[in-house]
């Protein structure tokens, strides 16, 4: 038996858009970035990045992976309410693609003064996704509303408060890990019968690879461990998509369940655009992927001094 707030999250997701996507019809396509705007240079070009987005018109949603700032002004006590302000006005402004963004660790635990981060994370950039209009309907997790759901184009679009850093409170840890796989359980049973594929959206490397250490691995396996569980048991395509580690990563690294795929965006600067990825259930692999790193139009601007 489910848990009451848990039984209501399923309800809601139950009443999400289910139709799976007929043969021959569009593929998920979005882009994704992470770690970044952290400097005035970074801004601009994730500005650039933007435009260009909504020029091109061919992502459906865009997805921020958390990690709106430097690590350094998350440690020591810089970082304004302004700022959180201002990356609600960098995502949403001239921006007409439905964007969505998870927590990071920069901008919340890795604080001295987490709460405050949490007040101000929630105040600009909680529901992001509510100053565009979007096709479908987005659910929230009653008990953790930072977490959304919504099914496009025949594919499940789940986001996690996951973020890596410091744990700032070991039993609020453990209660969001429960949670978020909670979360993550009712969209998969909710929606299973009716979709060809997931993709999970979240801040930190679970998986210990790239540049997170493997003692940051273990604190994460109460995640992890379930986490390859609920995918094994969902059957189809799942992808684990998520920033925290600065460089690119496609690979699997759940061995024992292969139908995840694992995805580690680069960091936004004016070197790494956002990616696009595309869905696509009967494909092979499911999950394409273009950086643009070779493309002219994606190549960002000189940093304009004194602007």
């Amino acid at each position: 038996m489910r848990p009451p707030h848990l039984a209501a999250s399923f309800h809601i997701a139950a009443a999400l858009a289910t139709a799976t996507a007929a043969p021959g019809a569009p593929r998920l396509v979005f882009s994704a970035m992470g770690c970044g705007p952290y400097s005035d240079e970074d801004a601009d070009a994730a500005k650039h990045y933007l435009a260009q987005e909504n020029k091109a018109a061919s992502s459906q949603f865009l997805v921020h992976l958390g990690d709106i700032n430097s690590g350094k002004t998350a440690r020591d006590g810089s970082l304004t309410e302004a700022y959180y302000a201002g990356i609600k006005t960098l995502l949403t402004r001239g921006n007409r693609i439905p964007t969505y963004i998870v927590p990071g660790d920069n901008e919340w635990n890795d604080r001295p003064d987490p709460e405050v981060g949490w007040e101000h994370w929630s105040k600009h950039l909680l529901r992001l996704e509510e100053h565009f209009d979007t096709p479908w309907d987005t659910a929230r997790q009653e008990a953790r509303p930072e977490n959304f759901a919504f099914v496009h184009k025949g594919i499940l679009v789940v986001g996690i408060n996951l973020p890596g850093g410091r744990v700032h409170d070991h039993e609020e840890w453990v209660r969001r890990f429960r949670e978020n796989n909670d979360w993550i359980d009712a969209q998969f049973a909710a929606h299973r019968d009716a979709v060809g594929a997931a993709v999970v959206c979240a801040q930190a490397n679970v998986v210990g690879q790239g540049k997170v250490k493997p003692v940051v691995n273990l604190l994460f396996s109460g995640f992890r461990n379930r986490f390859g569980t609920l995918a094994a048991k969902f059957g189809k395509p799942v992808l684990f998509l998520h920033a925290d580690g600065h460089r690119w990563i496609y690979d699997k690294p759940w061995e024992d369940v292969p139908n995840i795929t694992r995805i580690q965006v680069d960091r936004l600067d004016p070197k790494f655009p956002p990616v696009q990825i595309t869905v696509d259930p009967d494909a092979n692999p499911p999950f394409g992927y273009d950086r643009r790193l070779e493309k002219p139009r994606w190549r960002a601007p000189a940093h304009r001094i004194g602007r």
